[in-house]
């Protein structure tokens, strides 16, 4: 069982964005096959609406990691949504093996486990990349992939990737110790062909 993070930017991409297709595929794959994955959605347009109103007014760090906790949760309720009827919105991690057991693709919506958890980075340094990897490690799934909107270079490190700017700060340190991927369109379009029938 992995962690699916499910970059915003294919979430939400425009829709003559040639992303839409491939996120069909992907989401028609998980349709069918309900009940293998948890599911981390990025935040997507809701999270540069936080990023944009900091600029704007100010706030501190940890009020604008609390709302992009939030803007995560409106993110899962999008993804959930086209998923249709194979997907249940979760707000609680340990839920996730009994929707799981039950034939449902659980979507984590982080807010209410991480608002008041003060063991993570509450700044911009941890995104949905690494809260996608607490999620593995905290139910002791197999591993943790994150999709991505642009390509990803073959064999690059956790640290290569943080400067190159595909994935957040603390993703090296989060996601340590787990089985990983990063993956570009190319590669999650055939997500059952990458990740295997029993991952």
């Amino acid at each position: 069982m992995w962690a699916l993070k499910l970059g915003g930017s294919i979430l939400h991409c425009a829709a003559d964005d040639p992303l839409v297709a491939a996120r069909e595929r992907l989401f028609e794959t998980l349709r069918r096959q309900p009940g293998r994955f948890l599911l981390v959605p990025g935040g997507g347009h809701h999270a540069d609406a936080v990023r944009a109103a900091q600029q704007e007014d100010g706030f501190d760090d940890d009020t604008a990691h609390l709302q992009a906790l939030a803007a995560m949760d409106a993110s899962a309720s999008d993804c959930a949504a086209l998923l249709r009827g194979t997907a249940r919105v979760i707000t609680r991690l340990q839920d996730a093996p009994a929707n799981l057991a039950a034939g449902f693709t659980p979507v984590w919506a982080p807010h209410d486990d991480l608002a008041g958890d003060h063991t993570l980075p509450r700044n911009w340094d941890l995104t949905s990349d690494s809260i996608a990897a607490v999620a593995a490690r905290r139910l002791g799934l197999a591993g943790v992939a994150l999709l991505k909107s642009c390509a990803v270079p073959d064999g690059a490190s956790a640290e290569a990737l943080v400067v190159a700017g595909i994935v957040d700060a603390e993703w090296p340190r989060q996601s340590a110790g787990l089985q990983t991927m990063v993956l570009g369109p190319s590669e999650w379009i055939d997500l059952a062909g990458v990740l295997g029938p029993g991952a």
